[in-house]
């Protein structure tokens, strides 16, 4: 009888878990209620794609924008959406990002289509939107339990970090682009964004981090990266196979050469794609670049 019990009292918690309607607030700080359990997903954001894949159902999606590298069903560019589109594919719900996309959800709202927007800047906030969307698309346990490990993950490398004196932390430069000869400014993270977030809980000292803008990114000066001399770069690259050539780019940019990270040869090419998004994915990514700040101790 006690193990019955036990069994009908589990059975009870997972239905009040998976209980629809629910209602939710998503990073516009809307409230959220969605009806019923989501089988057709339209991503109208790559960086929503990435959290529905890092959950495992991407059979639910059946449209994504031109942007993303996810094969679906194409709903067009991702501003302004073609809302005439997304009501042919049917969603049971949109996953929308919220910086520039944030006007279009009132489309979608006037279309009576429910609309999630994620927009996270830090790293604590990635992981909570992975709770956010398990929450919406009925996978909560799961979602609860991938944050976990993520968090645990990032957490470890973070103590590791900073247990490492602060003379002895690598002054980084985050370089969303390569420079060029007629470019005078290129755009960086800095106080206010997930990438700052990322370099600091690596154990790296953002040389941008004392400046804001859009959702923490914004443009420095080539001088003003001279003057501050980073030990090293990490480099944006958006074309699979080119990294030797956007590393060879910046070690010959003369205005450079004087720099330490071109001197030590300390600079790291990175997926340029995924350093655009804010998603579980990149988290992962932490790892990678406390190596290649410090090497595998």
């Amino acid at each position: 009888m006690r193990k019955l019990l036990s069994v009908i009292l589990v059975l009870l918690i997972v239905a009040f878990v998976l209980a629809y309607p629910i209602s939710v607030v998503d990073d516009a700080g809307r409230i959220v209620t969605i009806q019923s359990k989501p089988e057709r997903i339209i991503s109208a954001a790559p960086s929503a794609t990435k959290f529905v894949q890092y959950l495992g159902l991407s059979d639910k999606i059946v449209g994504v924008t031109n942007w993303d590298d996810f094969e679906a069903e194409r709903i067009g560019d991702l501003v302004p959406l073609n809302v005439e589109k997304i009501l042919s594919l049917k969603p049971d719900i949109v996953l929308i990002f919220g910086g520039f996309q944030l006007p279009e959800v009132t489309k979608l709202e006037e279309q009576n289509i429910t609309a999630v927007v994620l927009n996270a800047n830090t790293v604590q906030q990635i992981l909570n939107d992975l709770i956010l969307v398990g929450n919406v698309l009925g996978e909560v346990e799961k979602a609860r339990k991938l944050s976990k490990e993520l968090e645990n993950k990032y957490l470890s490398l973070a103590k590791k970090a900073y247990g490492i004196p602060v003379e002895k932390r690598v002054k980084v430069a985050y370089l969303m682009d390569t420079p060029g000869p007629e470019i005078r400014e290129i755009w960086t993270c800095g106080q206010g964004s997930y990438l700052n977030d990322l370099i600091t809980l690596a154990g790296g000292i953002n040389i941008a981090a004392g400046f804001t803008g859009p959702n923490g990114f914004l443009p420095i000066s080539i001088e003003y990266i001279v003057s501050q001399d980073p030990d090293v770069f990490i480099v944006a690259n958006y074309v699979p196979g080119a990294e030797d050539q956007v590393k060879e780019k910046i070690m010959s940019y003369s205005p450079f050469k004087s720099v330490k990270a071109v001197k030590n040869e300390r600079i790291y090419v990175y997926d340029g794609n995924l350093l655009s998004m804010p998603v579980p994915q990149l988290v992962e990514f932490i790892e990678q670049i406390y190596i290649d700040f410090y090497g595998g101790s």
